[in-house]
């Protein structure tokens, strides 16, 4: 059980290694699908076994990345379809670490699985759904801002940007239309929150919008005003003259 070039990297670091032995049919596995394992671990490069799924009979079953497995794990399966065999090897920091999981298990082991991917099945909605859901939301929150209900349309745009916390597998056209919605929901919530006196809320609010277009002339100016209510006037002042530039930038 000794490791050679046929084992790739799958983590940036190169700490979690996969050798893939037969291919797998339809999608790869995606955040928050509910799967089934068939697997054999070994403690590596020393090649003693320590546990099997195929000794009981039973795959294991769970729900990848919600931390009820190693990470090695839940990152290796999200390179993987059904049917797929593989070698997965994991060190000390994608296993279990420095306290090991005794008695089988030492501290900083690295192991070894060979395992089969028996089923998948997404937990979440489709992508689709998710972009009619948050469109939705965004034009509830926008009848409620328009009647002066601002806590009410915050929390409508609270709902917007959960739906789309999770993209997995998004179309290059989704992509674009659920960065879209997120900056327009993060604006908006914003300016609930300068209405609600929420700052602090506002800020993030704005920092998301930020995050997906620097130059937005609304969150600066909104995070300006937030920074402006909290008596935070040098930041303030620089994000607002920030906006003035880019507004001028874009006349």
């Amino acid at each position: 059980m000794t490791e050679n070039e046929e084992f790739l990297p799958i983590s940036s670091d190169g700490r979690l290694r996969k050798k893939i032995l037969q291919g797998g049919n339809g999608d790869i596995v995606s955040p928050k699908s509910s799967v089934a394992v068939h697997y054999t671990g070994y403690l590596h490069p020393q090649g003693t076994k320590f546990d099997s799924s195929l000794d009981r009979g039973t795959p294991l079953e769970f729900n990848v990345s919600e931390g009820r497995v190693i990470k090695g794990w839940d990152e290796g399966l999200l390179t993987m379809r059904v049917g797929e065999k593989c070698q997965l090897i994991c060190e000390p920091d994608y296993a279990y670490g420095e306290e090991g999981n005794p008695p089988t298990i030492p501290p900083n082991a690295t192991l070894m699985f060979e395992m089969e991917l028996m089923s998948s099945k997404p937990l979440e909605d489709p992508v689709p759904v998710k972009i009619k859901d948050a469109s939705t939301a965004k034009a509830t929150g926008n009848s409620q801002f328009s009647s002066a209900d601002y806590k009410s349309a915050a929390q409508s745009y609270k709902y917007g940007i959960s739906r789309l916390e999770y993209s997995w597998g998004a179309t290059p056209s989704e992509t674009a239309e659920i960065k879209a919605l997120k900056l327009s929901l993060n604006t908006n919530l914003a300016a609930c929150c300068l209405k609600t006196k929420d700052l602090k809320e506002a800020i993030e609010a704005c920092n998301s919008a930020l995050e997906l277009d620097p130059v937005n002339v609304k969150a600066l100016f909104r995070m300006g005003q937030a920074h402006a209510g909290l008596a935070q006037f040098e930041k303030a002042e620089g994000v607002l003259k920030r906006a003035l530039e880019v507004k001028k930038l874009l006349a």
